[in-house]
C-alpha cells in the first residue's frame, strides 16, 4: 500500500490514475492552470507564463502535458473553429464542472459557470420537442461580463 503525505491536486490525479510519473514541468503546468481555473488558457498564454517565471517549457512539452491531463479528466478543451488556438481550463479532479453551462466574456475573458434551471428546462425542452441533447461539457456562450459592459458604458459617456 503507497502512503501519500503531500496530497495536493497533481497528487490526487495520480492516485486516481494509478500513475506516480511526476515532473517539475508538469506540475508547473498544473499549477498554473489550477491558478487560472477561472479562465479558458492557450498553450501560448502557458509558454508566455513560464518564460516569464524563468521555466523553460517547450510548446511540444506543453501540449503533451495537456494531452495527458486531458485523458485524466483533470482539464478540459475547447476549440471554437478551425482557426482559432485551443483552449484550455483545468476542471479538477471530480465531477465538479460538468453541470452546467459555461458563459466566456469576450473582453476580459472570464469564465462564468452558468448555475440556471431555465437554461436546463431549455435542454429539456431542445431533447424533448426535438430529440437533440446538447454536450453541457462543450457549451459555451459568449458575450460580454456585466463588468466589461459597465466599464464600455462608462467609456461612451
Amino acid at each position: 500500500m503507497k502512503m501519500v503525505f503531500k496530497f495536493d491536486a497533481f497528487t490526487e490525479v495520480c492516485i486516481m490514475n494509478g500513475s506516480s510519473y511526476k515532473t517539475r514541468q508538469r506540475q508547473a503546468i498544473l499549477d498554473f492552470l489550477i491558478a487560472n481555473k477561472n479562465s479558458h488558457v492557450t498553450v501560448g498564454s502557458i509558454s508566455d507564463y513560464m518564460e516569464q517565471e524563468g521555466t523553460h517549457i517547450g510548446v511540444t512539452t506543453i501540449y503533451r502535458h495537456l494531452d495527458k491531463l486531458l485523458e485524466q479528466g483533470v482539464v478540459r478543451k475547447y476549440t471554437i473553429d478551425g482557426t482559432t488556438s485551443a483552449c484550455f481550463q483545468y476542471a479538477g479532479t471530480k465531477e465538479e464542472c460538468h453541470e452546467h453551462f459555461h458563459l466566456k466574456c469576450e473582453r476580459c475573458g472570464r469564465l462564468i459557470h452558468l448555475e440556471c434551471n431555465h437554461v436546463k428546462e431549455m435542454c429539456s425542452h431542445i431533447f424533448n420537442e426535438h430529440g437533440f441533447q446538447i454536450d453541457l461539457f462543450r457549451t459555451v456562450f459568449y458575450g460580454i461580463c456585466s463588468e466589461c459592459a459597465q466599464e464600455g458604458a462608462e467609456d461612451k459617456e
